[in-house]
């Protein structure tokens, strides 16, 4: 082979490489924790021209509203199909939408969102993987549900024009989840507070399901502002443990920084006691928290005999939440190294003699408590 075709062949081979490298990096990220869906690649055949995509674009319009017209027509039908024939229906239409062009598919849910047509479907609102839902009361609630995986640019402009005028909790936390997701449509923490705040404070949305897995809002955030916002709140007391909680496990510095300020001076002694008892010990700054709290003198015998009962805290729920990823368990490393530092800092606070005169009671019994763990972890 000559010098000039060896030439030639090597500088295919970097244009090649080149080509492959550009298209690698041109593809668009797909946002973190959202399911990963295939749509159809446009290829552009030669003559092909714009009257040609617009031509495909008004053919998929047409087929998304004729199968929602049809699916309103069956639904109207007698005798009417059961719950678990229309959620087989759904969940076969929605495989059918995310597999067409993204864009056109978020304009045609925008348009029919702004219809305002509905019906019950007669199945429980459920959360499933990513932050979807297995289950949709309404068609509405269905069409937002499939809005979060159309057109990420584009889908939290009619997500936030449905929560402007909607009276539905169900759809107002649906249509929040777009704001949530990773990329150009991501909402700034700021309003995302804000848009929670507006469904905290409607009046008679306390009942429906998607009210409840909205206040997942406030782990997701993640933020002290988040944590004090559901503390302010006057609504249902279970509902505001259960958010906090959630909160101070994913959030321990967080919920004590909070503690240490007057905003949790209106929760109960036990309840302030075990969110301080999430602090993370293998955390200087949060061990050094808890430090702080059991030496405040305005500290309650009752609230500090609850905290030493069960600090350091770490039980986790699991499950699929509406916004970001699901909580995650605690590792046995973390645990191990947790207890480790808790019995030291037990060990400090026997020691001084203010600190052990005070609680003496409830801090040999988390010494022992804590030795016998460290022992465990070590001999395994």
């Amino acid at each position: 082979m000559n010098a000039k075709r060896t030439c030639g062949w090597i500088v295919l081979i970097a244009l090649a490489v080149v080509s492959g490298w550009w298209l690698f990096r041109s593809q668009p990220d797909v946002p973190s924790g959202s399911p990963v869906v295939s749509h159809p690649a446009t290829v552009v055949a030669d003559g092909e021209d714009e009257t040609d995509f617009a031509a495909r674009d008004e053919s998929q319009r047409r087929s998304i509203l004729g199968a929602w017209k049809e699916l309103m027509r069956w639904m109207k039908a007698e005798p009417r199909p059961t719950p678990e024939e229309i959620e087989a229906r759904l969940k076969e239409l929605r495989i059918e939408w995310v597999a067409m062009d993204p864009t056109v598919l978020t304009a045609v849910l925008g348009e029919i969102l702004r219809s305002g047509e509905d019906l019950p479907t007669g199945i429980k609102f459920a959360v499933g993987p990513h932050g979807l839902l297995d289950g949709w009361p309404t068609l509405r609630v269905f069409l937002l549900d499939v809005l979060a995986v159309s057109d990420p640019a584009a889908t939290p402009a009619v997500a936030r024009e449905v929560m402007d005028g909607t009276k539905s909790a169900d759809e107002f936390a649906v249509a929040l989840r777009s704001l949530t997701r990773k990329g150009p449509g991501r909402a700034t923490d700021q309003e995302l507070l804000s848009r929670f705040g507006g469904l905290l404070n409607h009046a008679g949305w306390g009942t429906e399901p998607g009210f409840a897995e909205a206040f997942d809002m406030v782990r997701y955030v993640g933020t002290s502002a988040a944590a004090r916002q559901v503390l302010a709140w006057k609504g249902n007391p279970m509902l505001r443990t259960m958010a906090l909680d959630e909160f101070a496990s994913a959030h321990p510095a967080a919920m004590a920084e909070v503690i240490a300020s007057p905003d949790t001076s209106g929760l109960a002694p036990a309840e302030r006691a075990a969110l301080m008892a999430r602090a993370d010990p293998s955390d200087a700054r949060q061990l050094a928290a808890a430090d702080t709290y059991l030496r405040n003198p305005d500290l309650t015998a009752e609230e500090a005999a609850a905290f030493l009962k069960i600090f350091p805290l770490r039980n986790a729920t699991t499950g699929y939440r509406l916004y970001g990823e699901n909580p995650a368990p605690y590792s046995k490393e973390g645990i191990a190294a947790g207890d480790r530092a808790a019995l030291g800092q037990v060990d400090r606070w026997l020691a001084d003699p203010e600190l052990s005169s005070r609680y003496r009671a409830g801090l040999e019994p988390l010494q022992q408590r804590l030795g016998t763990w460290v022992k465990q972890a070590s001999s395994r």
